[in-house]
């Protein structure tokens, strides 16, 4: 069965034409490819483009060349999906709006401190995404999903003084639109902090 298989043994045979160890493979990162296309292109049409993301890996599988883990592979065609969705004209048009934490039960009170929390991570989202792509994509990856700036300097195809740069640049925008949230304090951009939004 494919799930049972090692990730090597799933991707020689995806790039075989094994659909079922594809499958499996794309299983496996479902949940972040989904992250990184809503943290970068947000909007009604996430699941469309996660799948739009899906099917160009599986078309595109036979040129997997093993030079980055299959999962970073697949999150820079996810990552190229959010940047084309975002780029194209039309969607400029449209209103970026932060999305809010999934199903809140409205039916009974939340306690004071959760709703402080729950509004303050509707008021990072929405600050998040007015960011530009560029900053946005840095902070999303790198502070959201955990890659490490290396990781999100091969993604990005940039060097990693680049994302530095791009941290840098929109955690101070961020700073000032969020002041009264945050310590304005230098960041530490040598490893990904957990960020639970």
């Amino acid at each position: 069965m494919a799930a049972g298989w090692d990730e090597s043994e799933l991707v020689t045979r995806a790039v075989s034409g094994d659909c079922d160890a594809f499958a499996s493979l794309c299983e496996r990162y479902r949940a972040r490819v989904w992250r990184i296309i809503s943290g970068i292109a947000n909007g009604p049409d996430v699941e469309d483009l996660a799948q739009e993301a899906i099917l160009k890996a599986f078309t595109s599988i036979h040129s997997y060349r093993r030079e980055a883990p299959f999962g970073a592979w697949l999150c820079r065609i996810a990552l190229n999906a959010a940047h084309d969705y975002r780029r194209s004209a039309w969607r400029r048009r449209v209103a970026v709006n932060a999305l809010l934490p999934d199903r809140i039960d409205t039916s009974s009170p939340l306690p004071n401190d959760e709703a402080v929390r729950r509004e303050t991570l509707v008021r990072v989202r929405r600050e998040v995404a007015l960011l530009p792509g560029h900053l946005r994509s840095a902070i999303w990856l790198h502070y959201f999903e955990q890659f490490t700036i290396q990781e999100v300097a091969a993604l990005e195809r940039v060097p990693e003084s680049t994302i530095r740069s791009r941290l840098r640049t929109g955690l101070l925008r961020l700073s000032k639109a969020l002041s009264y949230l945050i310590d304005l304090s230098e960041p530490d951009l040598s490893r990904p902090s957990r960020c639970e939004i």
